[in-house]
């Protein structure tokens, strides 16, 4: 009779892990940026909308993350469909407080 405490607890165990099989793992940003090629194929699941929106957020974060950071290879974005969405502008133009003394479209 006390075999079937143990018994109970472990088909409990292995039914609780087989029920999350096919769920995506709670990944850090850090995590999925790390691998391109599981990064990129989450992403086009998110695309084909597989995922919940929560997921793919951190899944385009970290699709941004690896781009801003340098880390992706040279035939990783090939192209403009490829880029992270929300790449941020290089500059922000000119600021309120510059230098007057310069004057856009003066001719000398």
């Amino acid at each position: 009779m006390t075999r079937a405490p143990v018994l109970f607890a472990a088909h409990f165990a292995v039914a609780c892990l087989l029920v999350g099989c096919d769920r995506p793992q709670a990944l850090s940003v850090d995590a999925l940026a790390a691998d391109p090629v599981r990064l990129h194929r989450l992403l086009a699941q998110c695309r084909r909308g597989e995922h919940d929106a929560a997921f793919c957020a951190r899944v385009d974060q970290a699709d941004l993350q690896r781009f801003m950071s340098g880390k992706a290879g040279a035939d990783e974005y090939r192209t403009l469909d490829e880029l992270p969405a929300d790449i941020p502008p290089s500059f922000d133009g000119p600021s309120r407080g510059a230098d007057s003394s310069v004057s856009v479209g003066a001719r000398p």
